[in-house]
């Protein structure tokens, strides 16, 4: 459990700027839906157009994990908990490693996410394929064995506003570098993990990798839908919960469906082995 030497390089030349501020100059910084000195300027890392990505403490890894779990990108919430949660471990006199620690493990797939992730991955017998009750516990007692990433490990927003990832994600240049470079350089440290992405997006990340051959793709539990949304319509799709005929009147209904078969048929066969 620890910070590659490019990680940790960036977190040195950060850590002042997160000290020195306050708690008050953070959380207006990083929320705004304006433009912010702060979190575009002193915290920004690059911008492209409409996008741009900022720095937050997002960089610890847990190289004990056997399966990864895979968002998008980091929302300004996420952003704002771990930078909060970094400056409170470094004010109480925490090395730079355990307050990137805290940073990681405090803002990382928190509350409702959690609970709606562990219930998709349950569906599909993840649990049963990880030798776990319910895959809630990686958020718990068997937290040790997990890893939280994004495929855009730093948040990135579209103008002002949180991206969600679209079809493109893989084709924009800073986006396409941080996946080739960041993400896989992360994975490349946990080769015997499974990885779980959470929506098509991330999923479209990992197979970009897949393709170029740096990860494994048999390692890829891809086709859940990424839990932090308010598409219950899709939720109830994936969950079997909505017929067939109804489920196709659902907006990518029909993909979620397609995706949901892919999985299961992966988990089935892997559970047979």
């Amino acid at each position: 459990m620890s910070l590659s030497q490019s990680s940790r390089a960036l977190l040195e030349r950060m850590r002042q700027l997160i000290a020195h501020a306050t708690e008050g100059e953070i959380r207006r910084g990083v929320t705004s839906d304006d433009p912010s000195v702060l979190r575009d300027d002193a915290l920004g890392l690059v911008r492209e157009g409409d996008y741009s990505a900022f720095f937050a403490p997002f960089d610890w890894i847990n190289y004990e994990a056997d399966i990864v779990i895979i968002g998008v990108t980091p929302g300004k919430q996420q952003a704002l908990e771990a930078l909060l949660s970094f400056r409170a471990a470094l004010a109480a006199g925490g090395s730079l490693d355990e307050a990137a620690e805290r940073a990681k493990s405090t803002a990382s797939f928190k509350g409702g996410m959690r609970t709606l992730g562990a219930r998709l991955m349950d569906h599909f017998d993840l649990h049963l394929l990880f030798g776990l009750p319910s895959t809630l516990d990686l958020f718990g007692s068997s937290a040790q064995r997990a890893h939280y990433t994004s495929v855009l490990r730093y948040p990135v927003l579209k103008k002002s506003g949180n991206y969600a990832g679209d079809i493109r994600i893989t084709a924009r240049p800073f986006m396409r570098r941080m996946i080739e470079e960041t993400l896989a350089d992360e994975l490349a440290m946990l080769p015997k993990a499974w990885l779980v992405p959470l929506g098509p997006n991330a999923l479209r990340a990992l197979e970009h990798l897949a393709a170029a051959g740096r990860i494994d793709e048999a390692r890829i539990l891809g086709g859940i839908v990424h839990p932090g949304g308010q598409q219950w319509n899709r939720y109830n799709v994936q969950l079997d919960l909505v017929s067939g005929d109804a489920a196709l009147t659902v907006p990518s209904g029909a993909n979620v469906l397609r995706r949901s078969a892919a999985l299961r048929a992966k988990v089935t066969a892997l559970l047979c082995e």
